[in-house]
């Protein structure tokens, strides 16, 4: 079985590359835009702080320029191309365009599957977009952000990672190239720089290619649709948690290490709760609260008729002023310059 893995992961390696070098080569186009666009992606399947860098590019740029966000939209309900307003669901956008419009209403947050499609409209129906912010696009080849963002964490680089079906890799690794600024997410607190050294050699960035180490940062007020609780309440009884993220490993460590009592149900990343979905978490929550993800909030919530729901919210953290200000700055003289 390993070795059926190990072929067909070669045989995808190999297709992959060869749609990469007819973009590479100009056989095929990529379409670049006279406004300042910026992509975040990533090479694996999921996982790697996406959504977070994101939602810290909207928090820089937003006060200063009109922003419009580009998602395919994942896992929704719905197709084509769709701007989100009040009345929006997660189920109708996705979770993480739901996410981006439910904490930056001000901003237009579209999703649409075809990104040059997406585009032409933002651009026709949005003239006032100043900046476009395209979320997981490194694989969408048929359009170029001027400014690309590769995300990888630090516990499972892309380096040490091998292309599908045998890893977790949707390209070959030295697609990390096409990158102009790389960050590696979710990191130790405590990251010396002999370890950081380490990393970079394995890493092995391009010369014009610039590395930020980041990591996540937990908010001490927990959230629901109308109220909010500090999470040293959660210790005065056991609580249910639920995800369906791509890894919960470090929301469930911070957890732990806060001495809280839970029970986790855990499912797939981007999960559809169904039914029976719900009739578990109910049943086995009766008159607990139920803590979740600010993502897996907007598809929750709706479906659970309680009050006694959560979200933590999670955002990304450069380790130090100096390496939080030189990334602002890259991006902020990108969209000057442009």
């Amino acid at each position: 079985m390993k070795f059926l893995l190990y072929l067909l992961s070669i045989v995808y390696d190999l297709i992959t590359t060869l749609r990469n070098f007819l973009f590479d080569i100009g056989l095929i186009n990529s379409v670049q835009y006279k406004i300042p666009t910026i992509g975040v992606g990533n090479l694996s399947t999921g996982g790697t702080g996406k959504s977070m860098l994101v939602d810290y590019l909207i928090e820089l740029l937003k006060i200063k320029y009109s922003l419009t966000t580009l998602s395919r939209g994942y896992n929704r309900d719905t197709s084509g191309f769709i701007q989100a307003t009040s009345k929006s669901s997660a189920y109708e956008i996705g979770d993480e365009p739901y996410q981006f419009y439910s904490k930056h209403p001000e901003i237009n947050v579209v999703v649409c599957e075809d990104r040059r499609k997406g585009m032409k409209l933002i651009l026709n129906n949005l003239p006032n977009t100043q900046i476009s912010i395209w979320d997981d696009i490194f694989q969408h080849r048929y359009v170029k952000p001027g400014l690309m963002l590769l995300t990888t964490t630090f516990k499972y680089p892309y380096y040490q990672d091998e292309v599908l079906p045998i890893g977790n890799l949707r390209e070959n690794k030295s697609s990390s190239k096409r990158a102009d600024l790389i960050i590696v997410t979710k990191c130790p607190d405590e990251l010396s720089y002999i370890e950081k050294l380490e990393f970079l050699e394995k890493l092995s960035p391009d010369e014009n290619q610039k590395v930020f180490f980041s990591t996540i940062s937990y908010k001490k007020n927990l959230k629901s649709d109308d109220s909010t609780i500090h999470i040293d309440n959660l210790r005065e009884e056991e609580f249910i948690l639920v995800t369906g993220i791509a890894d919960s490993s470090y929301l469930v460590k911070y957890l732990n290490n806060k001495n809280l009592k839970f029970k986790h149900l855990k499912y797939s990343d981007h999960y559809n709760f169904k039914k029976s979905s719900i009739d578990k978490i109910l049943s086995i929550s009766k008159n607990k609260k139920i803590i979740t993800t600010e993502k897996d909030f907007g598809r929750l919530k709706p479906k659970i008729n309680r009050d006694e729901i959560y979200y933590l919210e999670v955002s990304i953290e450069f380790p130090n002023n100096l390496n939080q200000s030189s990334f602002d700055e890259v991006v902020n003289e990108f969209v000057e310059n442009y």
